[in-house]
C-alpha cells in the first residue's frame, strides 16, 4: 500500500487532532488507518516530496510475461512501440485490433496477428518476434526485434536520422507529402498504382516472350527438362515443393490447363547440344541432384537437345517422379504411380504444351522472364483447341489464391522447402537446419 513512495510525488499530510502529539498518534492504532507505517517513515505525514526509488532491473531471461513487456520499445525498423497492459501503440497510434495475447500460463503469445512472440534476443535485453499471423507459419517469417527505448531522447533522435527518418518523417502524425511513417515501407502509393504496375510488368513479360519465342508451341516430355540456371535467384528447385506438387497430383488428380484452371503453361528454352548453356545446365542440375536426396534422376541425354525451365520447373520434376516411380521423401509407403489417371499418363507419354524460347535468349532476359512469371502468377495465357498459345494477351485470374501458393512463388529453394515443411507440419526432416 505504499507504492506512492516511489512515484516522486508529494507525500500525504496525515490528519491529526491539535491535542494529539505525533508520538501519541503513532502509538494509538485507532488514530490512523490500519497499516499506516510509523517506523522510519515519518516523512509520509510531513507533506514533503517522497523519494524516487531506483527502478527494478528489467528481466532479460526466463518466461516473457505481460509484465516484462510493459514500457517503451523501439522496433527493428525504428518505430516506437509502447505497451500498457495489453494495449499496444506504435508511433503514438493505438493498435486497436492488435493487443497483447497471452497463453494459459500467462506468457506472451503474440501482438494480435502482427507478430508472434519468439524468444529473448541474444544480447541487449530485446525480444524477438516473428512477422507472422499464426504460430504455425512463423518458422520462416521475418524476425522483428524490440529493444528497450533509450532514456536519452537525443540518442533515439540521432538513430532515427541515421535510418533516414528526418524532416516531416520525424513527426509522423503531422508529416508532409514527402514524408513517410517510421516503421513502414514508405509513403502510401497513389490510387491505381498497383493496377498500373501490373499493366507495365505484364506488358514487359509479354514483349520479352514474343521477342524470343519460337513461332509454334511444342509438347515437351518431362525427362527432357532441367531447371534453367537463372531461375529462383540461381538456387534451383526446392525438393520439398517438388514432392508436394507430386503428392497433389496423386491425391487430387492431374489438372490439365484449361483457362484459369489447371497448371500454368510452361515457358522453356530449347538448348541444342551446340548451345553454350546446354552443358552448363546439365552439369549444374546433375550436381544438385547428387547432393540433394529426393530429386528424380537426371535422364536428359547429353548428346541431344534439352529444354531448360523458366517457369513450371517444380511441375516438370514432379512429373519425373511419376515417370521414374520414385518414393516420397516424407512417406516411405507412398510411391508415385500414375495408375489410371488418363490426363497424367498423357502428360508423361505425349508431353505438355509449352511456350519455347530460342536458345539465343540472353541470360539477363531469362532471369527477368523467370522472375516475372513468378511475381505475375495471377495472369495467364490462353491455349486454343489446336494447341496454340496466344501470348499476345494475358488475362487475370481473380479467383482465390492461398497464402501458401502466393508465398511459394517468390522464394528461393531453401526458403520454399522451409515453407512446405511448415505448411505440412513436418518437424522430423533432416533438411531442417539449426
Amino acid at each position: 500500500d505504499e507504492g506512492f513512495i516511489c512515484m516522486g510525488g508529494k507525500a500525504p499530510i496525515c490528519p491529526t487532532a491539535p491535542t494529539v502529539a505525533l508520538g501519541e498518534w503513532a502509538s494509538d492504532s485507532s488514530a490512523r488507518p490500519a497499516g499506516t507505517p510509523v517506523q522510519d517513515e515519518g516523512f509520509i505525514c510531513m507533506g514533503g516530496k517522497a523519494p524516487v526509488c531506483p527502478p527494478q532491473a528489467r528481466p532479460t531471461t526466463g518466461p516473457i510475461t505481460l509484465e516484462a513487456l510493459q514500457g517503451e520499445w523501439v522496433g527493428s525498423g525504428g518505430a516506437t512501440i509502447a505497451v500498457l497492459g495489453t494495449d499496444v501503440a506504435m508511433n503514438g497510434m493505438p493498435l486497436t485490433q492488435h493487443k497483447v495475447t497471452l497463453r494459459d500460463d500467462g506468457t506472451v503469445s503474440s501482438i494480435g496477428t502482427l507478430w508472434q512472440c519468439d524468444r529473448w534476443a541474444e544480447s541487449g535485453g530485446g525480444i524477438e518476434f516473428r512477422c507472422s499471423s499464426t504460430r504455425e507459419n512463423m518458422e520462416c517469417a521475418k524476425v522483428e526485434v524490440w529493444s528497450r527505448k533509450s532514456k536519452s531522447v537525443d540518442a533515439w533522435s540521432e538513430r532515427m536520422k541515421l535510418l533516414g527518418y528526418g524532416g516531416s518523417s520525424a513527426a509522423p502524425l503531422s508529416r508532409g507529402v514527402e514524408g513517410c511513417m517510421p516503421g513502414t515501407m514508405g509513403i502510401e502509393m497513389p490510387p491505381g498504382y498497383a493496377t498500373s504496375k501490373d499493366r507495365e510488368e505484364v506488358a514487359l513479360l509479354t514483349s520479352l516472350v514474343q521477342q524470343w519465342r519460337e513461332p509454334e508451341s511444342l509438347k515437351v516430355r518431362s525427362y527432357q527438362v532441367v531447371p534453367d540456371f537463372t531461375n529462383r535467384a540461381q538456387t534451383g528447385l526446392g525438393v520439398e515443393l517438388v514432392h508436394f506438387v507430386a503428392t497433389s497430383m496423386m491425391t487430387k488428380g492431374f489438372k490439365k490447363h484449361d483457362g484459369a484452371q489447371g497448371h500454368d503453361i510452361p515457358v522453356l528454352v530449347r538448348e541444342p547440344p551446340s548451345s553454350a548453356f546446354h552443358g552448363e545446365a546439365l552439369k549444374v542440375w546433375k550436381q544438385r541432384v547428387s547432393e540433394e536426396e529426393g530429386f528424380p534422376p537426371v535422364r536428359a541425354p547429353e548428346a541431344e537437345e534439352i529444354f531448360t525451365s523458366l517457369g513450371n520447373g517444380h511441375f516438370f520434376q514432379a512429373l519425373n517422379l511419376f515417370d521414374c516411380q520414385c518414393t516420397s521423401i516424407n512417406d516411405a509407403n507412398r510411391k508415385y504411380i500414375a495408375g489410371k489417371d488418363q490426363a497424367l499418363n498423357e502428360a508423361l507419354t505425349q508431353g505438355v504444351t509449352s511456350v519455347v524460347l530460342q536458345h539465343e535468349c540472353p541470360r539477363p532476359v531469362r532471369a527477368k522472364i523467370a522472375a516475372l512469371l513468378n511475381t505475375k502468377r495471377e495472369f495467364f495465357w490462353t491455349l486454343s483447341e489446336d494447341g496454340k498459345v496466344d501470348v499476345s494477351n494475358m488475362q487475370e485470374n481473380k479467383e482465390y489464391c492461398s497464402q501458401f501458393e502466393w508465398l511459394s512463388k517468390g522464394m528461393d529453394a531453401v526458403q520454399v522447402d522451409c515453407l512446405v515443411r511448415t505448411h505440412l507440419g513436418i518437424k522430423g526432416s533432416k533438411r531442417i537446419m539449426g
